[in-house]
């Protein structure tokens, strides 16, 4: 009974992992809507955030993260570095490209720590296993169109 137990948590574990690790979310807040930015010429729409993350050995090799090949959003991919700002940059612009909204306010957050060190208490400098998270958020302006206010 326990090794089916065991199974079936590795393939529940695999399921999760292999689910992809790049997330795309939009706020369509009503309070936010309608507020001046200032230094802009338009009104705030929504506020956009992106976020990809990975697993590393050794801080240095990726063994999986989210897969932004050509900005899109995939699955997970192995043995790849996918989380790189740039990377996580063309995903945003990708997405928000049909709404052709003006980008304000861009705040990257970059954030690592060590799951598993050799030697504990000591920090993260021997640290075997890695994870590291890119977020990238945003606020989308709708330009005012000459003559009318919003």
């Amino acid at each position: 009974m326990s090794k089916i137990k065991a199974r079936m948590g590795i393939v529940v574990l695999l399921l999760f992992i292999g689910t992809g690790c790049v997330n795309y979310v939009e706020t369509n807040n009503v309070a936010l809507k309608g507020l001046e930015v200032v230094g802009t010429p338009g009104v705030t729409e929504e506020c956009v955030t992106v976020s990809n993350y990975g697993y590393y050995l050794f801080n240095m090799i990726p063994v999986f993260c989210g897969n932004t090949v050509d900005g899109h959003i995939g699955n997970t991919v192995w043995f790849q570095n996918h989380v790189t700002l740039e990377r996580t940059q063309s995903v945003m612009m990708r997405e928000i490209n049909p709404m052709r909204p003006l980008v304000t306010n861009i705040q990257p957050h970059s954030f690592e720590t060590c799951f598993f060190s050799v030697i504990p208490y000591i920090g993260n400098s021997l640290g075997i296993v890695w994870y590291k998270q890119i977020d990238l958020s945003a606020v989308l302006v709708k330009p005012k169109t000459k003559g009318k206010t919003p």
